[in-house]
């Protein structure tokens, strides 16, 4: 499976990585430090943008798309997505 993915990350069409995301996840998104280290991992392979996607009912977007931006505000902080060209995205 790990080779499947760094066989995609070296391909020439990818740019684009996307992380989906339930709400009961977004809270231990900041302590995810294997995660970060990975998409380090990754960005050294090949740059991308990193979109996390909300797999929450529409009645719960909003409330869970200003949980997750307090939740990459901390992973900021932290230091731990200073690796990217640009800010991730939320959808």
């Amino acid at each position: 499976m790990v080779m499947e993915v760094f066989s995609t990350i070296a391909s020439p069409v990818f740019s684009e990585l996307v992380i989906v995301l339930r709400i009961r996840e977004i809270s231990g998104l900041p302590s995810d430090v294997t995660l970060f280290e990975a998409l380090r991992t990754m960005k050294e392979i090949r740059s991308f943008k990193l979109v996390f996607l909300l797999d929450v009912p529409s009645r719960s977007y909003e409330g869970g798309r200003r949980g997750l931006a307090g939740a990459l505000d901390l992973v900021n902080a932290e230091g731990l997505l200073d690796f990217l060209d640009s800010p991730p995205t939320i959808r």
